[in-house]
């Protein structure tokens, strides 16, 4: 199976044109993009915004948290928590907001690829596999169907979740009182480890602890994906070899109409020479002479002859 990002625009209904660049440790290098340039535009009452300083959430305006909630959820997922934004969900802010075109397809196959490499990850994009699944007819006879959680769905009710409540036409961060445990344990998730530098080597080996749920999912989804592709492999393979059987066929019978052609054309050369050695010999025994002399004499004979009254 192939799969590149043109392949995915089509599937997912999405352009793969514009720029990219994916970068998870350092600020993209990009013409036109400055980090003091977005950042300013997040923390408006910051008079001292550097590339360097920390980049949290609980400062965004309700606009630009809503936003970077839709990114880690949807655009480019994390898994972990959204406490901080990394450098590159700020670029990515940084194009949307400056209606920057950004090959979204791209980005997906990175991260896709990116989070396949790593020991502990979540499963990016889960919703996406089904679609390319179906593209490439892939059965999915037997898998148990999930249905779209209200969390995907971006309305009022999402920004009631993050703990937003409108006052006075005023969007306030008021969580509620149950909400706010389940808001901090969130924020305060690790992020994924391709957006850490690399973590030091242990001194002594880690207790071994259950997976996680999030582990165990995405264990289960990457055993699936393996089969499915073990199938799929294995029915090209089978392709592929009646295929190379077919071609010798093909082969054999365009030799053996080869070999009946010279055949046919030797066997007529033999009968052209018999029937001019038999019109040479019927030649020298005139018979053939004969032959026309008797059957002028006939017609002469015929015509000379009065007819009767």
């Amino acid at each position: 199976m192939y799969l590149d990002a043109r392949i995915l625009a089509s599937i997912l209904h999405i352009p793969h044109t514009g720029m990219y660049v994916f970068e998870h440790k350092k600020w993209p290098e990009v013409e036109g993009f400055h980090p003091n340039q977005i950042l300013s535009i997040l923390y408006p009452n910051d008079p001292n915004v550097h590339p360097n300083m920390a980049l949290t959430t609980n400062r965004l305006s309700v606009d630009h948290r809503l936003l970077h909630h839709l990114i880690v959820h949807q655009i480019l997922p994390t898994g972990g928590g959204y406490a901080k934004l990394s450098r590159m969900q700020v670029f990515i802010m940084w194009c949307i907001i400056s209606k920057i075109e950004f090959c979204f397809p791209l980005l997906i196959l990175k991260t896709m690829v990116r989070a396949f490499s790593q020991k502990k990850s979540v499963l990016p994009y889960g919703s996406l596999l089904t679609l390319v699944f179906l593209h490439y007819h892939i059965p999915l006879d037997g898998e148990v169907p999930t249905k779209l959680k209200k969390e995907d769905t971006y309305n009022k009710s999402t920004l009631n979740r993050m703990g937003w409540k409108k006052e006075q036409g005023v969007w306030t961060y008021r969580p509620r009182a149950d909400q706010a445990p389940r808001l901090a344990r969130e924020e305060q998730e690790d992020n994924p480890p391709w957006e850490h530098d690399a973590p030091a080597p242990a001194a002594f080996a880690p207790t071994q602890t259950a997976p996680s749920s999030s582990t165990a999912v995405y264990d289960r989804m990457m055993e699936f994906m393996e089969a499915k592709f073990a199938t799929m492999e294995a029915s090209l393979k089978e392709v592929h070899s009646r295929l190379n059987r077919l071609e010798g066929d093909i082969k054999t019978i365009h030799k053996d109409s080869q070999l009946t052609d010279d055949n046919i054309f030797y066997d007529l050369k033999v009968t052209k020479r018999r029937l001019k050695r038999m019109e040479r010999k019927l030649a020298q025994s005139k018979t053939i002479d004969q032959v026309e002399e008797t059957s002028g004499d006939e017609s002469e004979s015929d015509a000379s002859t009065p007819a009767e009254p």
